[in-house]
């Protein structure tokens, strides 16, 4: 039985609303008006991770790049970029997470995805799968997760045949014996886990971070959900499924 949540609007449908206002005023007009937005003809391409960059950062929640990526691809109407997905080193491979699932060495983390205000339904559904198509062959898994503080159930990932396992986090004793909790910073209303607030400032120190951010406060962070895709052939898919099976459950849903 799925699970309902109660998590309010997704952050990026905020700003992607919020653009649409104000992209009523801009000099040049609804330039997208002249554009051919028939989902049929638009184009998935590689692009560099910069010009990814620069859409990332101002639709996304954390508002910043992961620290490693590896591939970036863009979706075109009339060679204009209407959306744009990365994909990076999963974040605990190198701790060896997966290796009871033999998914290390080939797995990948769809990090950032974003899909601007005037693109037609679908079309963040037709970035993600042909973007996972043009990846290098290596790769069997993709993963990607989720952040119920930004509003996030994984609404894409649903529409594009992902299998969800909820959290995978597991409880880490302390050397006491006690749970450790994720540390995270509410700053500007946004919440930075510690891996994040690493990027920005390179410390997780409370004195260090705030002379940065005045203001932050730190939180319990909730752990994150997560989804995968399996891409390789037949056989191989359902090898990697099998691995995860008895952590499959229904989608969750949005009250």
């Amino acid at each position: 039985m799925s699970k309902i949540y109660d998590i309010g609007i997704a952050h990026q449908k905020i700003i992607r609303d919020k653009r649409a206002e104000t992209d009523k005023q801009n000099l040049f007009g609804s330039y997208w008006s002249e554009l051919d937005l028939d989902l049929k003809k638009s184009v998935v391409r590689e692009i560099d991770l910069h010009s990814a960059a620069k859409m990332i950062i101002e639709y996304e929640w954390l508002g910043c790049m992961p620290a490693v990526n590896f591939y970036a691809y863009g979706i075109f109407f009339n060679n204009v970029c209407g959306g744009v997905v990365v994909f990076g080193q999963e974040y605990t491979e190198n701790l060896g997470v997966w290796d009871k699932y033999d998914y290390t060495g080939k797995i990948l983390l769809l990090s950032r995805g974003v899909c601007l205000h005037w693109t037609p339904i679908n079309t963040n559904s037709k970035l993600i799968m042909s973007a996972v198509k043009m990846l290098p062959e290596k790769y069997k898994i993709v993963t990607a997760t989720t952040d119920h503080l930004a509003g996030e159930i994984g609404t894409i990932y649903q529409a594009c045949n992902f299998y969800y396992v909820g959290s995978m986090r597991e409880n880490n004793p302390n050397v006491n014996g006690k749970k450790m909790n994720r540390e995270a910073w509410m700053i500007n209303g946004k919440l930075i886990g510690s891996r994040n607030i690493r990027q920005k400032i390179g410390t997780q120190k409370m004195e260090d971070i705030l002379k940065v951010y005045p203001d932050a406060v730190k939180v319990k962070q909730n752990s994150k959900h997560r989804y995968f895709l399996f891409t390789g052939t037949k056989r191989e898919n359902a090898y990697h499924k099998e691995k995860i099976q008895k952590l499959i459950l229904p989608y969750p849903k949005r009250k």
